[in-house]
């Protein structure tokens, strides 16, 4: 009897055990808030010091790529040319040219090639600029109706003002800031740009005259074979996508500006081979190139023609043209090739657009193909490769993605 009593109560002690309250668990790295007694208080706050310091660490890192950006551009901009004319320099020391000639050849004639480009366009385009405040003016009185109507609103904004300063004696005195000249100012802009080509022609003599070196250099950190085989396979990958990418981008460059400047040569616009060369040169600034060249050839139709009909068809052209290469034409021809989701590479470009203007725009893609590339040969940041890359690239994880999307 005893002993039966015994069990009862043990029997029901055990069943009124599963009625203590749960814990609410939140899901993946944040569950510990949901479990006080999972972290103890010192725990905590090390975690939180850990995320502090962390956003600290952007911002302070954010900071110092701003103030340096005289330097770090052109160190990134050789980093990246380095690359790309890697495959010259490899060519010429299979026929046993010497390390240093070798690179002193490659670099003089890239630049060389460079200098010629801009100055096909540039030549005519400071015509053009001598121009521009007749181009301008015609401009304006093509628009003097809209421009009446602006200053009407100016006048009635101007009456209100004065309204609301009757009773008030106080006289206020107007002071002019005189600012510089145009032509001072696009002189010490010339004057920087020089500089920092020269900069960028010498660092990238010098990665292409240390590049075998360096390269060696990485692989032998790797204590293991398979380490080194690694960093081998990463070192050759980048050097195929990025080189891939560039070439690609300028053959479609070159593309769109011979089609934009024979459509301007079509419907009469005066130098064409300047709104082709503008729209090839352009074109490598995401974003902003496009808009600067719609703005200027919106102009230049506003001082050309007279029909309204005529004086969009001149930007309407280009924004078709340029509309066909960014949605069709470079999807389809590298887009296999990149690998990287598109909000990636917007957020990339415009952050390093926010940060280092248009050259930044110009190198962001390049420098985000390099990054992707060391993250899907690296064990530790191959999460973050998989996060600003397209999901059915990863061919290890394909089939498991496919089953958790088509699991209800």
């Amino acid at each position: 009897m005893m002993d039966g009593t015994i069990s009862t109560d043990q029997t029901d002690y055990s069943a009124t055990s599963t009625d203590r309250p749960k814990t609410f668990r939140l899901p993946g790295a944040f569950g510990f808030l949901g479990q006080p007694e999972s972290l103890s208080f010192n725990d905590r706050l090390l975690i939180i010091t850990a995320i502090a310091t962390a956003c600290i660490a952007v911002v302070a890192v954010c900071t110092g790529l701003w103030f340096a950006r005289p330097v770090l551009i052109p160190i990134t901009t050789a980093f990246v040319l380095s690359i790309l004319l890697a495959p010259a320099t490899e060519w010429l020391r299979r026929r046993a040219v010497p390390t240093g000639l070798r690179a002193l050849i490659v670099v003089l004639l890239a630049f060389t090639l460079f200098i010629y480009g801009l100055y096909l366009v540039i030549q005519p385009g400071a015509a053009w600029i001598e121009k521009l405040p007749t181009v301008m003016e015609q401009a304006r009185d093509k628009l003097a109706g809209v421009e009446n109507a602006v200053s009407k609103v100016q006048d009635v904004s101007e009456q209100v003002n004065d309204l609301a300063k009757l009773g008030n004696d106080k006289t206020t005195e107007e002071v002019t800031v005189q600012g510089p000249e145009i032509g001072d100012i696009l002189f010490a802009s010339a004057r920087t740009f020089i500089v920092q080509i020269l900069f960028t022609a010498v660092l990238t003599y010098f990665f292409l005259a240390s590049r075998l070196d360096i390269r060696r250099k990485l692989i032998l950190l790797r204590g293991t074979m398979s380490g080194m085989r690694q960093t081998a396979r990463m070192l050759r990958a980048i050097e195929q996508k990025v080189g891939a990418y560039m070439f690609t981008m300028l053959m479609i460059n070159i593309g769109l500006g011979v089609a934009t400047g024979l459509a301007m040569w079509a419907i009469g616009m005066p130098s064409p081979y300047i709104w082709g060369g503008l729209a090839a040169i352009l074109n490598f600034i995401p974003y902003l190139g496009p808009i600067i060249l719609t703005s200027l050839l919106t102009i230049s139709g506003l001082v050309q023609f007279d029909s309204w009909v005529e004086i969009l068809t001149v930007p309407a052209i280009f924004i078709a043209f340029n509309f066909i290469e960014s949605n069709f034409v470079t999807p389809t021809l590298i887009g296999v090739r990149l690998t990287i989701s598109p909000l990636a590479i917007i957020l990339n470009v415009s952050f390093w657009t926010w940060m280092w203007g248009p050259a930044g725009a110009v190198i962001s893609i390049p420098v985000f193909v390099i990054f992707k590339t060391i993250c899907d040969h690296s064990d530790f940041l191959r999460p973050i490769g998989l996060l600003i890359g397209e999901a059915d690239t990863f061919r290890p994880v394909k089939r498991g993605l496919q089953r958790l999307q088509h699991t209800p």
